[in-house]
């Protein structure tokens, strides 16, 4: 833009998708996506704040609800849902008092600031640049010069011309914008998300680490529980064998398992030099780079004294060990709660982090352990905490605690200070606790396993909120 040139910001997150269902059936609002701790119309919205336009505007429709848009956001409404873009575009161009007018879509994922400073960098006198990327043009990845664009989005309307590619061809010949062709690296930004599943495969690109599942999420305000769909992150067993003797099973996020396998040997006493290992494999895998398998090889040079190994957990899996095969031996010697039990007041789940808090005394003094409490839904003054600086220790702590007091563990409510894991769950499995909540999040076996075992498990219970995974 030319100096003493002003820009405004929207983003459009008013349109509708059929398709955008999750497994469960679950319809879900696109602007609404989870995106780790963030929903994607907040972290599109985040994007374009830091850009620091003059104004930034939301552009939805009456029956979207937006309660946490950020400070300084101006929602812009829809009066038709016949339109497409055009009336969001129309109605916030008016709005607007800016030289041009930086425009995004909410399913536009992909998309980074420094292509949206491109944008506004080569916008220039009235004439605006648009992404094109050799055979159409992407409208709403886009800077456009406010007063000139306003005329023909309002002469569209007024037309009954609903396609923006022939909309911008005539703003081209105008004079009005120019074409943008991205690069190699800015042609991965053009993404956007039409179904869930390309939501999903999206997340798995962006994040390996996490999968999605599909939810109950309590809002205090208003009082309701909403289906959606969230990410956690992905938690699977890994067999090590060494030297054709299997070691340990070692519970993990997928990635990076010759590393993890060599940090557990070297910690473990079993290896001394990163020399003495000959070849490390996947099951089934023929070479180094592995396969994607949950069980991994390991030969090392010479006799190895596996006695050394102080956690060691031998396990007779075959190579088909996975999540679904761990759950199911958990459940083998324990089987699942028979009858689930119900869920506690919402007002009294959401009561239990201040509670928590008030007790955890050491954590306030050092900031470094992990409490694992218990609560009884029927009786107020019960409770029963335990720290330590491992989540596992703490839970374990609580549990013999409870049998030494001849607690009936089927009648309390467990909250964790920080994430769940799987091992988390099988202790309260094993313990007979029916109900997890965390103030953190869960992992993809934690979910799995509260599912088949009956438990009700809450993460993110905080700030007025909790995520239901089963």
């Amino acid at each position: 833009m030319n100096e003493g040139q002003t820009f405004d910001a929207v983003l459009l997150a008013g349109g509708r998708s059929t398709r955008f269902q999750a497994p469960s059936n679950i319809t879900l609002e696109k602007p609404f996506a989870p995106l780790g701790e963030e929903l994607l119309y907040e972290h599109q919205l985040r994007l374009l704040q830091s850009l620091t336009p003059s104004q930034l505007f939301l552009s939805a429709r009456r029956d979207q609800a937006f309660p946490d848009y950020l400070t300084g956001v101006e929602l812009v409404h829809d009066e038709r849902n016949d339109t497409g873009p055009l009336e969001g575009l129309a109605q916030s161009f008016a709005r607007s008092t800016a030289d041009f007018l930086l425009v995004l879509s909410v399913d536009a994922v992909a998309v980074e600031a420094l292509l949206l400073k491109k944008l506004l960098e080569r916008a220039t006198g009235t004439q605006g640049t648009v992404i094109h990327n050799g055979k159409f043009w992407e409208p709403l990845i886009a800077c456009y010069p406010r007063e000139e664009m306003l005329k023909h989005w309002n002469r569209a309307l007024e037309t009954g011309e609903r396609k923006l590619q022939r909309i911008l061809d005539e703003a081209e010949a105008a004079g009005h914008i120019s074409r943008q062709t991205p690069d190699h690296a800015e042609t991965r930004q053009r993404l956007n998300i039409n179904t869930y599943d390309d939501w999903t495969e999206w997340l798995s690109r962006r994040d390996p680490e996490q999968t999605g599942v599909s939810i109950q999420r309590w809002m205090n305000e208003p009082r309701h529980y909403e289906q959606a769909a969230d990410h956690v992150a992905v938690e699977e067993p890994l067999a090590l064998r060494v030297n054709g003797h299997d070691v340990a099973v070692l519970m993990r996020t997928p990635g990076e398992d010759y590393a993890l396998a060599t940090g557990f040997l070297v910690t473990e006493g079993v290896l001394e030099r990163p020399d003495q290992i000959i070849e490390m494999r996947h099951c089934g895998s023929s070479s180094t780079s592995g396969a994607n398998d949950n069980v991994l090889e390991v030969v090392l040079d010479g006799e190895i004294d596996l006695t050394s190994l102080t956690r060691h957990v031998f396990t007779s899996s075959s190579c088909g060990i996975c999540g679904k095969a761990t759950i199911e031996a958990a459940l083998q010697d324990l089987p699942p709660c028979p009858l689930q039990v119900p869920l506690p007041p919402e007002n009294w789940i959401l009561s239990l982090p201040d509670r928590l808090r008030t007790i955890q005394t050491t954590f306030e003094k050092t900031g470094g352990l992990h409490a694992s409490t218990l609560f009884q839904p029927d009786d107020p003054s019960f409770v029963l905490m335990r720290e330590d600086v491992g989540r596992h220790n703490a839970l374990d702590k609580v549990i013999g605690q409870g049998l030494l007091d001849g607690i009936d563990f089927s009648k309390t409510f467990l909250l964790l200070s920080g994430r769940i894991s799987f091992e988390l769950v099988q202790k309260a499995l094993i313990a007979g606790i029916p109900s997890i909540a965390a103030i953190s999040a869960p992992s993809s076996l934690a979910v799995s396993l509260a599912q088949e075992g009956n438990l009700n498990l809450i993460g993110f219970l905080r700030d007025g909120r909790f995520n239901r995974y089963s």
